[in-house]
C-alpha cells in the first residue's frame, strides 16, 4: 500500500469553498489507494484554525504557517516580472525549519499530491519528484478572464501583465512536477498549448458527492433564488454583486415577493447597495435542506479558472440552474437541456423569470442534469482516474526519496 502525502491550504473540517470540496474528495479517493497523510499550509489563520483530520483514512500530520516575504528588492521585482523560475509569487513563504520538516515527510512517502501552485512556490522548492500537481485553476486563464471583464484600460493592462507573468511560470510545470492534473478537458487543452501533448497531463473533473438517496425538492412560497459560494473568493463576491445590482431588480419588478438566499462563508458580512428581499445566511452546514427550498440557483460568475463545484452541487440537488457561460465551463452541458445560460443582465433576468413562472420546466431540466450528474460528475466516478494517475507516477519512481535529492533542488533557482 503506497504512502501518499497531500498538501493543501484548504481547511479540512469544513467545505467552505469549491477548492476545499475538491481537495477533501480527492484525498478521500487517494485513501482508497494508500495511506494518506496531509500537511495543511497557509498564510491565513482562518484556514489553519481548528485543523483536524476529517475522515477515515486521512491523517493530518502537520500544519505550516507561511510568513510574509516582506518588500521585494529591485532584483526580486525584476525576476518576479520576467523570470519564470522565480518562486516568490504569493507574498509569503515557509520558514527553513518548515521546509526541512516537509522534506523529511516527503522522504517517508511514495507519492506527493499537491493542491494548487501556491504551496510549492511558498516552500521555495523547484523540483518536486514523484509529485502530482492538482492544478484546477490555471492562473493565466484566471487573469485572462479578469482582463476580458475589466472596464478600464489601466485595469485591462494590469491583468494582461499578470497573464504574461503566469504564462512564463506555467511553461516550466512539467520540469517541476511529474504529473499535472487539471479539472477539465478544456483546461488540459490550454496547458497543452504551452507544454505540448505530454502524457503527463491528466484530468480529474470537479464533481460532487452522490447523495445517499434521490434528493427531494420542497420549493417554498414566495419563491427563493439561491447563490452558493464562499464570499472570501473575489469572483463570487463580484458575481453576486453583479446579480444583485443588475438582475435582481428586474426579477423583483415582476415577482416582488421573491427572496434571494446567499449561502457561503462571509456572505453575512457583505453589504449591498440594496438589501431588498435578500437573506445572507453565511456558512450553512446542511446545504441540501436549504437548496431543496429554492426554485432555482444562479451561477453569475465571469472571472475564474477551472470549473465551479457549485454547478455540480446544484445538479446533485436537482436544483434548476441559470448560469453565465463561465459558470458551466468544463461541464458538457447544453443551454436549455441541463441549464439555462445567459451573459447579459437582461437575458439572465429573463431566464430566471422563465423558471419562476414555469416551475415544471425547471423540474424537467434539473432531472436531465441529475441523470447526467450520476453518470459523469460524482466523485466516485473519478476513482479509476485518480488510481490511474497514482499508478503511472509510481511506475516512474526508480528510487526512494532521499534528503540529498530534495536539498539539491531546494532553491528557487534550479
Amino acid at each position: 500500500m503506497p504512502r501518499i502525502l497531500c498538501l493543501t491550504s484548504n481547511p479540512l473540517n469544513r467545505a467552505v469553498s469549491g477548492a476545499a470540496v475538491r481537495a477533501q474528495n480527492v484525498f478521500q479517493l487517494l485513501a482508497r489507494i494508500g495511506q494518506v497523510q496531509v500537511v495543511l499550509a497557509s498564510a491565513y489563520e482562518d484556514q489553519l484554525s481548528d485543523a483536524k483530520s476529517p475522515f477515515n483514512g486521512v491523517e493530518l500530520v502537520d500544519v505550516v504557517r507561511f510568513q510574509s516575504t516582506g518588500r521585494f528588492s529591485i532584483d526580486d521585482r525584476w525576476r518576479h516580472e520576467f523570470d519564470g523560475r522565480f518562486l516568490k509569487t504569493a507574498g509569503y513563504q515557509a520558514l527553513e525549519k518548515d521546509v526541512r520538516r516537509l522534506q523529511a515527510l516527503m522522504a517517508d512517502h511514495d507519492l506527493v499530491w499537491i493542491y494548487g501552485l501556491t504551496i510549492p512556490n511558498a516552500f521555495g522548492l523547484w523540483r518536486w519528484p514523484h509529485t502530482v500537481l492538482d492544478f484546477d485553476d490555471i492562473p493565466s486563464c484566471v487573469h485572462r478572464t479578469a482582463m476580458i471583464q475589466a472596464s478600464g484600460l489601466l485595469e485591462k493592462l494590469r491583468e494582461y501583465r499578470q497573464v504574461l507573468v503566469w504564462r512564463r511560470r506555467e511553461k516550466f510545470l512539467l520540469e517541476r512536477f511529474d504529473a499535472i492534473c487539471s479539472a477539465s478537458e478544456a483546461d488540459r487543452d490550454k496547458l497543452r498549448r504551452s507544454l505540448g501533448r505530454s502524457e503527463r497531463l491528466y484530468v480529474v473533473p470537479n464533481g460532487f458527492a452522490r447523495p445517499k438517496q434521490e434528493p427531494g425538492r420542497r420549493p417554498v412560497t414566495p419563491p427563493r433564488v439561491g447563490f452558493i459560494g464562499t464570499f472570501g473568493h473575489q469572483p463570487n463576491r463580484d458575481g453576486a454583486r453583479w446579480f444583485i445590482e443588475n438582475v435582481w431588480p428586474d426579477i423583483l419588478q415582476t415577482m416582488p415577493h421573491a427572496r434571494l438566499r446567499l449561502v457561503g462563508d462571509r456572505s453575512e458580512k457583505e453589504t449591498w447597495k440594496t438589501s431588498r428581499n435578500i437573506d445572507a445566511l453565511g456558512w450553512v452546514a446542511d446545504t441540501e435542506s436549504e437548496m431543496a427550498t429554492w426554485s432555482l440557483t444562479v451561477v453569475p460568475v465571469f472571472v475564474g479558472g477551472g470549473t465551479r463545484v457549485k454547478t455540480a452541487e446544484a445538479f446533485s440537488r436537482k436544483c434548476p440552474v441559470v448560469s453565465t457561460t463561465l459558470g458551466v465551463y468544463g461541464y458538457d452541458v447544453v443551454n436549455g437541456r441541463e441549464v439555462l445560460i445567459a451573459d447579459s443582465s437582461e437575458e439572465f433576468a429573463s431566464k430566471c423569470l422563465r423558471l419562476l413562472a414555469d416551475p415544471s420546466a425547471g423540474v424537467a431540466m434539473a432531472e436531465v442534469a441529475w441523470q447526467r450528474f450520476l453518470k459523469h460528475w460524482t466523485w466516485d466516478s473519478y476513482a479509476d482516474r485518480v488510481a490511474d494517475i497514482v499508478n503511472r507516477v509510481l511506475q516512474t519512481k526508480t528510487s526512494p526519496y532521499i534528503q540529498g535529492e530534495l536539498a539539491a533542488h531546494g532553491t528557487s533557482q534550479p
